[in-house]
């Protein structure tokens, strides 16, 4: 369980840096694999991210509260994909790609970055 837990935090800091970085690029090739027809399997990955977390949670007890939090909000945003209608969900993600500024881009690299941060901390 150790081992996802530093696979998730060293994907975090590694997506934030290149969401910080390399906004425009990023954002394009994000936009290539997430806004496709059926963007209901998207629901898959937070939901996973969401159970390791909740279960790293409960096996990793230095990190106890990081971790249930960022699980449980990893399961909340799969629910809500899976729940909301598709037509909302594709406008969330056409905003996010297309009408976000880069400040804003940067600003969630930055926060991904730092919760991968403190994830990898507390696991060393």
């Amino acid at each position: 369980m150790t081992i996802a837990l530093y696979v998730i935090s060293i994907l975090w800091i590694a997506s934030g840096t290149v969401m910080v970085i390399y906004t425009n690029p990023t954002r394009k090739f994000l936009k290539k694999i997430f806004l496709r027809d059926n963007i209901k399997w998207m629901a898959i990955l937070p939901i996973v991210f969401g159970v390791v977390l909740v279960v790293g949670a409960f096996y990793y007890e230095k990190m106890f509260w990081l971790a249930l939090i960022l699980g449980l909000l990893g399961l909340i945003k799969g629910a809500y994909i899976i729940i909301l209608p598709s037509g909302r969900i594709k406008g969330h993600l056409e905003w996010w790609f297309d009408r976000a500024s880069d400040g804003t881009i940067r600003l969630f690299g930055l926060i991904t970055f730092i919760i991968g941060s403190a994830m990898l901390s507390y696991l060393m």
